[in-house]
């Protein structure tokens, strides 16, 4: 959802403020760290790729990997709803064809420039590429933890850093690099398997773990805050060496905390994140296509209130959000449940992790 508020907080405020098709170059500045959050709103998918790194590490790192039930059920995962909606964008954007784009999105190359474009249908496909990406890695980097210990993640890490430094220094597009492609988000899900390895090794749910929660959200938005009065998303230059890692460590700190806190919640808000988690896939593929809507009629500001940018929250919440989730509960229903409940068990019985671990 933060990723909706994201795009309406850039395509609506642009159009309103500029009457022309978004540039980033007229990216938003805020002196409010709570509407950085939305101005730069990216950030909830470096969180989801660290979650992915958490999630498997959490569910796997004591344990012998299937490698062949793994891919199985990351294909079942995500590749029915991926599939519908490369089909409808195929469908609705016949001129922009090719095969060779076809293959590309299809065999895990979505974030190519000359992959499939199907509009909005399509508008998110390069983080499920990045995804497939780490999924291909996954095994191979849980192995290296089940034998070298935590400390190899690290060194990976510092790796992947020297990396985006030499493609700085020889003028490489560094936005496009850390942004899109798996050589900038790798650290992002290593640093989720990382939290992940804690979370297993030392997890205890309390008031101290509750403060590293509150703590970490400050942090995060004083991050995004600072990110953004330095040129945020739209910068293109030797922030985004570092910038992934940062960001990732902040989410990680917040991650470990959230999870003491929220033992505190209702358990109808406990239901209710449950809920929209449950379809939180479909309204990520999904979302773009009720904002593209409302953009090309003209109905992105029918509710005025503010500047642009508050405009832009206001339509965003009360007209879009409700049939994003609408739409999200629809193809959850129809595409992905049928394919999840056929996803099998991939871990066998647990093995030994290195002591560095």
């Amino acid at each position: 959802m933060l990723v909706l508020f994201f795009h309406g907080a850039h395509f609506i405020s642009h159009k309103l403020a500029y009457g022309t098709p978004y540039d980033p170059a007229n990216w938003p500045s805020t002196g409010n760290p709570f509407a950085a959050l939305a101005v730069e709103g990216h950030t909830a998918v470096s969180l989801f790729f660290l979650l992915s790194g958490f999630v498997f590490t959490v569910g796997s790192l004591q344990s012998n990997l299937n490698f062949r039930g793994f891919y199985r059920n990351r294909l079942l995962r995500t590749y029915p709803l991926f599939l519908f909606f490369l089909a409808l964008g195929i469908a609705f954007n016949l001129e922009n064809f090719t095969l060779v784009g076809l293959l590309q999105s299809v065999f895990f190359l979505a974030n190519s420039d000359t992959a499939i474009n199907g509009g909005a249908f399509t508008y998110v496909f390069w983080s499920i590429a990045v995804e497939w990406h780490f999924y291909l890695l996954f095994p191979f980097l849980l192995l290296a933890v089940q034998r070298w210990g935590w400390k190899s993640l690290c060194l990976l890490i510092g790796a992947f850093l020297l990396v985006r430094c030499a493609a700085y220094f020889s003028g490489a597009d560094m936005r496009s690099l850390s942004y899109y492609s798996i050589a900038g988000r790798i650290d992002q899900f290593m640093i989720g398997m990382l939290a992940g390895i804690y979370y297993r090794s030392f997890f205890n749910a309390g008031r101290r773990l509750d403060l590293v929660g509150i703590g970490g959200a400050g942090l995060v938005l004083v991050l995004l805050f600072g990110f953004n009065r330095l040129g945020g998303g739209a910068v293109n230059n030797y922030l985004w060496i570092f910038w992934p890692t940062l960001e990732a460590a902040a989410w990680a700190v917040f991650l470990i905390g959230y999870l003491s806190f929220a033992r505190h919640f209702h358990r109808l808000v406990d239901k209710a994140l449950v809920a929209v988690g449950t379809v939180s896939y479909s309204i990520y593929m999904g979302h773009y296509l009720v904002l593209d809507y409302f953009l090309r009629h003209d109905w992105e500001s029918l509710l005025v209130f503010g500047d642009p940018l508050a405009t832009a929250a206001l339509n965003t919440l009360v007209l879009m959000l409700p049939l994003v989730l609408l739409l999200a509960t629809a193809t959850y229903f129809c595409v992905e449940r049928p394919f999840l409940l056929r996803r099998r068990r991939y871990v066998k019985a647990e093995t030994p992790v290195a002591s560095g671990a």
